[in-house]
């Protein structure tokens, strides 16, 4: 957590964390554990774009026939809205579009 920026924009965090002793864990997680969640993320991270929203729905009609020709939506798939970064860390799904980040 960067203490400094967020101060600059006008969220002064650094004095509730310090009373309550957690400084030092906000230093472990930007030591190594940071870096190993990171390399973790990228190392399972795939593009999902038109072409794999496309390549999924040709999976699931070549799976089950009678869905061809049906929406993403009738065959029990999410509408494909833009390109994504999907991964997952410890087997929870994130999800990284327009530069903001979902667990699900």
């Amino acid at each position: 957590m960067d203490f400094i920026s967020l101060a600059h924009h006008g969220c002064e965090l650094r004095d509730i964390y310090q009373s309550q002793d957690l400084i030092d864990y906000f230093g472990m997680l930007n030591g190594p554990t940071y870096l190993s969640l990171v390399r973790h993320f990228w190392v399972r991270a795939q593009v999902y774009d038109r072409k794999a929203s496309q390549l999924e729905m040709d999976e699931k009609v070549l799976i089950d026939p009678s869905l061809q020709g049906k929406t993403r939506e009738e065959m029990g798939l999410e509408p494909f809205r833009c390109v994504e970064i999907r991964s997952s860390i410890m087997g929870i799904h994130i999800c990284a579009r327009d530069f903001q980040v979902s667990i699900h």
